[in-house]
């Protein structure tokens, strides 16, 4: 199997963990993944806010890109997902088309009929392949909190997913590698990605609730696949334990890296190094 990979912004800089685990995970399972060329920004929430339109384009521009490869395009980051997800909606409308494609004309980006599809990692890992045939290391006695966020699922008619409002691909993912998987209830909450900065309070309480359910289940991490997600359950981590008097430091880790433990892949290989909340409690329970 081959899949044009768009890494996006994220992947890149400040989820350089995700972008390393992916790609080394894919190769181990026999997935080439071939990056997409000249890709470029989605535009993310921000773009749509300033026009709809122009935020359709530059996310369907790497969809073009990807059509050019006649490969399925695999995006790992949820946001990036999404955005490409509804940027290849939007051009079966034929009204929204025609705007679209003039501003990619203005771009040099010419526009065929598209016969690709949009993936998400977790998708492909969840229903192109039988991980279970690799597993080297099971994660024996690790419990792990599946948190899927906004993006990923939601809305069903763009994403497709098992379901919007309580998904189970990422827990299946995670026994399949042997951990046990607590029965996270707020898995499809919103931790406020999008408003940290104007509302930080707000998204600092959002993020708390999560924090809170998933160590009072017990769990030894969040298990996710969202940079932006990322962003509010590791990086602010250290923030809201201040703010609210609370000690957490529990490890946030994408769902390539616990994968990839199962694979027998090394710790230092997958990129878990580059954590801001240290992922040791986690290696220590599983003797690595």
């Amino acid at each position: 199997m081959k899949y044009s990979y768009y890494p996006g912004c994220s992947l890149h800089t400040t989820a350089k963990e995700f972008d390393i685990s992916t790609q080394i995970v894919m190769q181990e399972l026999g997935i080439e993944l071939q990056e997409l060329e000249d890709w470029s920004c989605c535009g993310g929430s921000v773009a749509a806010g300033v026009s709809h339109d122009v935020g359709m384009a530059l996310a369907a521009r790497n969809v073009a890109l990807a059509q050019k490869q006649n490969l399925d395009l695999l995006a790992s980051c949820s946001g990036c997902y999404n955005k490409s997800a509804r940027a290849v909606k939007a051009l079966e409308n034929e009204t929204e088309k025609e705007r679209i494609t003039a501003i990619l004309s203005e771009m040099g980006i010419s526009v065929s009929d598209y016969n690709i599809r949009v993936r998400n990692v977790v998708d492909v890992l969840a229903n192109d392949i039988d991980i279970s045939a690799k597993i080297k290391r099971p994660l024996k006695g690790l419990k792990v909190a599946c948190y899927y966020g906004c993006l990923l699922t939601k809305p069903a008619d763009i994403t497709g997913w098992d379901s919007p409002v309580f998904p189970m691909s990422m827990d299946k993912l995670s026994k399949i590698c042997g951990a046990e998987v607590v029965d996270f209830r707020s898995k499809t909450k919103c931790c406020g990605g999008p408003i940290l900065v104007p509302k930080q309070d707000v998204v600092f309480d959002l993020t708390k609730q999560l924090l809170d359910e998933a160590v009072s289940l017990g769990a030894d991490c969040i298990v996710l696949a969202c940079p932006l997600c990322a962003t509010n359950l590791e990086l602010r981590q250290p923030d809201i334990e201040k703010k609210y008097n609370v000690s957490y430091k529990l490890p946030i880790l994408y769902i390539t890296e616990i994968i990839g433990l199962a694979l027998g892949i090394k710790p230092g290989k997958l990129g878990i190094n580059k954590h801001i909340v240290s992922p040791k409690p986690v290696l220590d329970k599983l003797g690595i």
